[in-house]
């Protein structure tokens, strides 16, 4: 056999050896797949609960961001009307319900509120973990999770004059904001994200009686973010509020999208309450 004719032979011999050796070894094996599925899982596992944190971080600057456009659209009323406040009864229509209420997905009514004409947006009266759509889970997004303390309002507002959940007196009330002194502006919430189940009109109750053992939220304050509840002041600040007491962020408080919030939530000695109760109004002290 001459060189050139066994060159090629021994070519011809390697290359169908590589060809059945390489086939054969060209995929992974079962064993070398799982252990990448595997290794994909504990990545994933490592990943999701940073990757969590960072959309309720997200959540929780767009929402204070909402909450101060509110804050400060409420000061620019009370300038525009000699110091005389948007009453927390009226400064906004609508009512909201998972029955399918067309008043869930008005944007109107938000737009001709006392405080439409000083907003860019009317994005901003809805908390961006809200969920609550029409019918609960189901229907058009509804379009607002925002409201106002009850204690900003007049004598007049209410029927007989002074009532509601917390009377006045003994419990100061906000007509104006030259009444703003007790407790002091930066102390005192005007606006509050509201439990989406809990959302109804648009006035938030608190009621100042009900404390220490007898402690109850009235209404359902938000917990949407990671368990916090965002707030705006009367100063035009805005913050997130992380509740402490577990009770706050039970299952009965976190919103379910689908029934009415138990109203009058009893939870006695509750810190939280109290937390809320000292930035809603003070008594009055006789002179």
């Amino acid at each position: 056999m001459k060189l050139g004719t066994r060159v090629q032979a021994n070519m011809k011999i390697n290359n169908s050896s590589f060809y059945r050796f390489g086939r054969r070894n060209a995929g992974f094996t079962l064993i070398e797949l799982l252990v990448v599925i595997a290794i994909i899982a504990i990545l994933a596992a490592m990943l999701l609960p940073a990757l969590s944190k960072a959309k309720v971080r997200a959540q929780s600057i767009a929402c204070m961001s909402n909450g101060k456009q509110l804050g400060l659209a409420f000061l620019m009323y009370a300038d525009d009307n000699e110091s005389k406040i948007s009453i927390g009864f009226d400064w906004v229509g609508g009512w909201l319900n998972y029955e399918g209420s067309t008043d869930n997905t008005n944007v109107q009514i938000l737009a001709s509120g006392l405080l439409g004409p000083h907003l860019k947006s009317v994005g901003v009266y809805k908390c961006p973990a809200d969920l609550s759509r029409s019918r609960g889970k189901a229907g058009g997004a509804r379009v607002r999770s925002i409201s106002m303390s009850q204690m900003f309002r007049t004598l007049e507002s209410t029927d007989p004059p002074g009532e509601g959940h917390s009377k006045s007196p003994p419990w100061r009330i906000y007509p104006k904001t030259s009444d703003i002194i007790n407790p002091q502006p930066s102390n005192l919430w005007v606006l509050i994200d509201e439990n989406p189940d809990s959302v109804n009109d648009a006035a938030y109750a608190v009621k100042m009686d009900l404390s220490g053992p007898a402690a109850t939220w009235q209404d359902g304050p938000g917990t949407t973010h990671a368990g916090a509840c965002g707030f705006s002041f009367t100063d035009g600040h805005s913050e997130i509020k992380k509740w402490k007491d577990p009770r706050s962020t039970s299952k009965i408080m976190m919103p379910n999208y689908s029934y009415t919030f138990a109203f009058g939530q009893s939870q006695p000695n509750n810190p939280d309450i109290q937390w809320l109760e000292d930035r809603t109004s003070a008594r009055i002290i006789p002179k």
